[in-house]
């Protein structure tokens, strides 16, 4: 009786241990083959192992799906907009973040392009088994002069919906072969859309207050020459101020990343003016618009409505700050419907959710110095 309980025993442990290898063996097999954002053909020969992305929305992607430790380098600015940090010198912003992430490399990650510049020779020279990039041109450069698979992931991280950036989150995670970390990841951000939206959608369109967006801030006046942005720089389609119950003034603009003029904004009135602002400690752009005499018949600016909000540009769109503007704007808009709104606690879960360190928001509130101060207010 003891010898066949024995043998029971030894059988079912082999089943499930086969039942084990099999799952593990359907779900990376290879070769296997998937397209991309853009429709393309990707064929992986082995498992990924050495990770380039172009860009920081690419990496924040790769960490946040669990493949930290398989990023081999990256683009200038990913050691500073993952963690937010001052770009170049890393000496104030998220530094527990900076130099916890990845299993600590960040400050020593090889950087392997630029704003402008990619150093094809220097990726080639350390022989990644995929490329992720946000273009079709990058894809097509990196195929022609490094040869290793590259997959378009692009997306806009303010574009909170299937065809946006939920579609690139999933694409890294069929690349990577954690499809159920994608799921959670997309089930993760829905989950705190649906938190705002169960409140925003029973507010009556008439209701909700006219907003003017500023995209690229204020610092440099109304319009720079040099970049061709600032305050006339706006966003048609945010998805963070619509789910927050604001009405976009500029909605009706075609186009991505507009200039607008100036006295179309007047025209407009809006009610709120949003300025973003990731220049730690510095209100320059916040007390230009509020002391403008050109707006100053404007109602944001009679009634004081004017605040800065969380930048959604760092080389990138990333979602995890358009998120915070998602929250935070709620949070102005309708301050007794979401009182109880806590934004540290979510902005502290969500940077967890990408970036897998705690208290991320906790420092950058901190640093960035506007958000403590406006949460010390409350």
């Amino acid at each position: 009786m003891h010898k066949c309980n024995l043998m029971n025993r030894s059988l079912l442990i082999l089943l499930i241990c086969s039942i084990f290898f099999m799952s593990i063996t359907a779900t990376a097999s290879y070769p296997k083959t998937f397209t991309d954002t853009q429709g393309r053909e990707i064929t992986l020969d082995k498992a990924v192992e050495r990770i380039i992305t172009r860009s920081p929305d690419e990496a924040r992607i790769v960490v946040a799906l669990g493949y930290g430790d398989k990023l081999i380098a990256g683009e200038q600015a990913t050691k500073s907009c993952l963690c937010p940090t001052t770009f170049e010198n890393f000496t104030e912003g998220c530094l527990d973040c900076y130099h916890t992430i990845i299993d600590g490399r960040m400050p020593d990650l090889p950087e392997i392009s630029t704003r402008y510049d990619i150093y094809y020779e220097k990726i080639a020279a350390l022989k990644p088994d995929i490329i992720f990039c946000s273009s079709l041109k990058d894809a097509e450069a990196f195929e022609d002069k490094i040869g290793c698979p590259v997959v378009v992931l692009g997306g806009q991280g303010w574009n909170l919906g299937d065809d946006g950036y939920f579609k690139s989150i999933r694409v890294a995670g069929e690349a990577l072969d954690v499809e159920d970390k994608s799921d959670e990841l997309v089930s993760f951000i829905k989950g705190k859309v649906d938190m705002i939206k169960s409140v925003t959608d029973k507010i009556k369109d008439e209701d909700k207050p006219k907003v003017y967006f500023a995209s690229r801030g204020a610092t440099k006046g109304f319009y720079d020459p040099v970049e061709g942005r600032d305050f006339t720089r706006s966003e048609p389609k945010y998805d963070p101020l619509t789910i927050a119950g604001g009405v976009n003034v500029a909605s009706e603009v075609n186009g991505s990343s507009v200039n607008i003029a100036l006295e179309q904004i007047i025209a407009w009135d809006p009610e709120y003016i949003l300025i973003t602002n990731g220049d730690a400690g510095n209100n320059t752009g916040l007390d230009f618009i509020k002391n403008s005499p050109e707006l100053a018949s404007i109602n944001a600016v009679e009634n004081g409505k004017v605040y800065n909000c969380f930048s959604p540009h760092c080389r990138g769109t990333p979602p995890d700050r358009n998120l915070l503007n998602m929250i935070y704007m709620a949070k102005l808009f309708y301050p007794e419907e979401f009182k109880d709104l806590d934004i540290e606690k979510e902005g502290n879960e969500i940077f967890k959710a990408f970036l897998g360190v705690d208290n991320v928001f906790t420092e950058y509130a901190d640093y960035l110095v506007w958000p403590r101060e406006y949460l010390d207010s409350l």
